[in-house]
Order: structure tokens, then sequence, then C-alpha cells
């Protein structure tokens, strides 16, 4: 039997908490924030980076690498 190997696309909810005076202010203090890391390190928190709570999209587009 063949062995395949699929990747796909996957939209995901993430989230980060902002100190901010403004929703102005949060929202460009959050577009400046990474992605947490794939295998969690410890260090991520979510007064830095954005965090995956849980995946809860679905896979699309579908392809062989």
């Amino acid at each position: 039997m063949k062995e395949f190997l699929i990747s796909a696309k996957v939209i995901i909810s993430v989230y980060t908490k902002v100190e901010a005076e403004t929703l102005e202010e949060a929202i460009s203090i959050a577009e400046e924030r990474t992605p947490m890391s794939i295998i969690p390190n410890g260090g991520d928190n979510e007064h830095e980076n954005w965090m995956v709570d849980e995946i809860d999209g679905t896979p699309y587009e579908l392809h062989e690498d």
C-alpha cells in the first residue's frame, strides 16, 4: 500500500489579552504580536502572544505534498 503526505489549510480561532486605553490602541498592539509556538514551550502567554485554545476549523484545500 502507498503512503501519501497530505497537507491542508485550517482556519483556527486565537486570542490575546491587551491592556490599552482604547480599542484602537488594543488592536494596534495585538497586530504586532506573534502566534504561540506550535510546541508549547511554557513561555508563551496570552499577554504577549496569540494563543490557540482549541483547533476548531475544518481542513480544506487538501493536496499532496
